[in-house]
């Protein structure tokens, strides 16, 4: 079952063909594509990331985290807000809902420091 669901995601991101056990040359009955003169025995890779320096790498998955945290935080001060609003004078829950949104905010502030911090560094290098 597991090598099923590899083979999916293998077949779904596209390296289906540059893992292929196939013996010999090209097939021309195969129906893909063939090598030409300019692409003989070249295999294109997907970047998931699109990046070509470790910078913009970098750069990719803060985004791609600030993007992603947006919804996170704004869940998680809800349910602090929840507890809090549900509390009816039980301290614990109140205690635990101020703590969830503060830990939400304190989290999400990481999150923009963290970006902050990447385009100093740029700036101080010249990268």
């Amino acid at each position: 079952m597991q090598s099923f669901i590899s083979g999916l995601i293998l077949k779904a991101i596209g390296v289906g063909t540059a893992l292929a056990q196939e013996g010999g040359g090209p097939n021309p009955t195969a129906g893909g594509p063939q090598p030409t003169a300019g692409n003989a025995g070249q295999i294109t890779l997907f970047d998931p990331l699109r990046g070509a320096t470790f910078l913009s790498i970098v750069q990719n998955i803060i985004g791609w985290l600030f993007t992603l945290s947006i919804p996170i935080v704004s869940i998680m001060v809800m349910v602090g807000g929840y507890y809090i609003l549900t509390s009816g004078g039980n301290e614990e829950r109140l205690i635990r809902g101020r703590r969830t949104i503060i830990y939400a905010v304190i989290g999400f502030a990481v999150i923009l420091i963290s970006g902050g911090v990447v385009s100093l560094i740029r700036e101080l290098t010249g990268i």
